[in-house]
């Protein structure tokens, strides 16, 4: 009796736990707005999922990672910006971090504006959901 209690408890457990949903990661574009002098602005949508993607027209040389040709449509039509940044705004829903030309790194998590020191031209950015 007491082997069936114990082996019957376990086999219940082990359902449990193949119940339970698997944690799935949130997928969604961030919104983000790059904020230069004399009110000049864009806006980009951006993965969510930790993935590098180019912001500048500097990135297009033959050697850089992004110089695919569908990067560089990508990046042609979404992106391919050369204003000079001095903040970068996020909606918030991901923690995002970005590489200025000059070789300022600034962090966004959630919603927030922060400061991008000294004013630069930004490359790369890369966001991840939380």
């Amino acid at each position: 009796m007491k082997t069936f209690t114990v082996t019957a408890i376990l086999a219940i457990a082990a359902s449990l736990v193949q119940a339970a949903p698997a944690q799935q990661t949130r997928q969604f574009e961030a919104q983000l707005t790059f904020i230069g002098a004399a009110d000049g602005s864009f806006t980009l949508a951006v993965p969510t999922d930790g993935t590098v993607f180019p912001i500048s027209k500097l990135l297009l040389h033959s050697s850089s990672p992004f110089s695919s040709p569908i990067v560089r449509s990508f990046k042609l039509s979404q992106t391919a910006n050369d204003l000079s940044v001095s903040k970068i705004a996020s909606l918030g829903g991901a923690t995002c971090a970005f590489d200025g030309v000059d070789g300022s790194h600034t962090v966004l998590v959630g919603a927030q504006t922060v400061d991008v020191g000294p004013p630069q031209v930004q490359v790369s950015g890369s966001c991840r959901a939380f």
